[in-house]
């Protein structure tokens, strides 16, 4: 934001903390800075700028040492049984020769029962109360698709300010027509009332002059309902100002009852104007945030190009594990002088995959067709960007154009009003062709007003084209 735009956000600020004190006006640079925070669009696209920064560090932190604390505890209700053949764990034959032998010389007979080759043997193994307690850490040392992946998360970042960028330039010409809009239906509304305010003299000197008997009630009544419809007209276009004013209170992020009023008018606005012939300004891609942002997204494709073929490179890690165990018939695995056993380990992992049915090819020649498709979408959206920028020239152009001609067709409504009032109080002119004149007025002012909100709807259409935004706030 520049230093204009900061500026107004702090008077908009101040202003909206004295509401007490009547309405907020604002000029379009305010109303414009104040979008620029609270507008939702704004909002939106941060939050994704400050989700993508996140994402670069969370995948950077998947390439740093991890570690990990584990702790368990299991009670047997029941040690497992284990079933073993009754000899399992007999004397060998060689011992059993020699304890015969000796029973022999000896003449004391062995009590031993006699082998049984078909016997099982039920047997429990380990003690009711286990603990293990251990730390575990790893530490990726080599992953192609993991540096890829920080390449991509670094330039989806990028793409993410290229995108508030673009917002922001969307913001601004949605205000801007919104304020425009506005404008155009104060504008509207003034003409009706300078119109209203004319007509209800004329109709009060019309009374009089009836009175007198220089004119008939007919041309008495013909303005009276002339007055009746203006009446009309100015509230309908009191109506249209505050949908205008919901309109512009929803672009610039405030609430619907916050009190709000335009501070400049159509003419200024128009005067105003950007600094530097705009129609002179040449198309300059490198300046438009929303092509940047495709040839991000082209960059992305191309980085998931090579994210799918490092998939068969080898990943390699480290480990290592350092754990205590504690066996216990009791539950006194807390107190001092029990044993606990230590389990302490560390190696190296690779994997490397060797043949995945042509499906690691596939996937490599899908993320390409990706890419055809982004150079597609690339060369579309120049080709938009330069018809959008043509065709502003020319609306703004034919819009400039229209209005010199609305403002010749207004100067001479205004002289044949002048004159049809003149020979109507001389009694030459009807009150018909007074009342047609007075209409021409209306007509041709309306016609105007229009006009001039074409001309501003065209200029910031192609300032939006040109993202030349920041012009039109030094």
């Amino acid at each position: 934001m520049n230093r204009s735009m900061l500026l107004g956000v702090l008077g908009l600020l101040w202003a909206v903390g004295s509401t007490a004190q009547g309405p907020t006006r604002v000029t379009l640079s305010q109303a414009q800075a104040w979008a620029l925070q609270n507008a939702y669009a704004m909002k939106y696209a941060q939050l994704d700028q400050q989700v993508a920064q996140r994402d670069i560090k969370e995948l950077r932190a998947q390439g740093l040492p991890q570690l990990g604390f584990s702790a368990d505890y299991n009670q047997f209700i029941e040690i497992p049984t284990q079933v073993v053949p009754g000899d399992a764990f007999g004397f060998p034959s060689y011992l059993i020769e020699f304890f015969g032998g000796v029973s022999d010389a000896t003449g004391v007979v062995l009590n031993a029962p006699a082998p049984d080759p078909d016997g099982l043997s039920e047997l429990r193994f380990g003690n009711k109360h286990t603990a293990n307690v251990g730390i575990q850490a790893s530490q990726l040392l080599f992953s192609g698709s993991y540096l890829v992946g920080l390449q991509a998360a670094r330039r989806y970042a990028a793409s993410r300010e290229e995108a508030l960028a673009r917002t922001t330039d969307e913001v601004l010409r949605q205000v801007a027509e919104a304020y425009y809009l506005v404008a155009a239906a104060a504008y509207g509304q003034a003409i009706l009332e300078e119109t209203r305010d004319a007509t209800q003299r004329q109709w009060l000197e019309m009374g009089a002059m009836r009175e007198a008997g220089f004119v008939d009630a007919t041309a008495v009544d013909q303005l009276e309902l002339a007055v009746s419809e203006l009446e009309a007209g100015i509230s309908n276009a009191r109506a249209q100002q505050e949908l205008a004013l919901a309109l512009l209170r929803f672009q610039m992020g405030l609430k619907g009852t916050e009190p709000l009023e335009i501070a400049e008018d159509l003419e200024t606005l128009w005067n105003q104007g950007p600094a530097g012939d705009l129609l002179a300004t040449p198309l300059q891609w490198e300046a438009l945030p929303a092509l940047r942002e495709m040839e991000a997204q082209l960059d992305l494709a191309r980085l998931d190009v090579k994210n799918k073929q490092a998939a068969a490179l080898p990943v390699v890690s480290a480990f290592y594990s350092n754990a205590r165990n504690a066996q216990r018939t009791e539950f006194d695995l807390f107190q001092s002088g029990g044993r606990w056993f230590p389990a302490e380990i560390w190696g190296i992992t690779l994997s490397v995959p060797l043949w995945t049915s042509g499906g690691g090819a596939q996937r490599v020649e899908k993320a390409r067709l990706q890419v055809v498709r982004a150079e597609t979408g690339l060369s579309q959206m120049q080709a938009a960007a330069d018809w959008e920028y043509r065709s502003a020239r020319v609306a703004l152009e034919q819009a400039t154009v229209a209005l010199r001609q609305r403002d010749r067709a207004v100067d001479l409504a205004l002289r044949i009003n002048e004159r049809t009032e003149a020979a109507f109080r001389e009694g030459v002119a009807t009150s018909f062709e007074l009342s047609q004149a007075r209409n021409q007025v209306i007509q041709a002012r309306g016609q105007r007003t229009n006009a001039l909100l074409e001309c501003l709807n065209a200029r910031v259409r192609l300032q939006a084209a040109l993202s030349a935004f920041e012009t039109s706030n030094p």
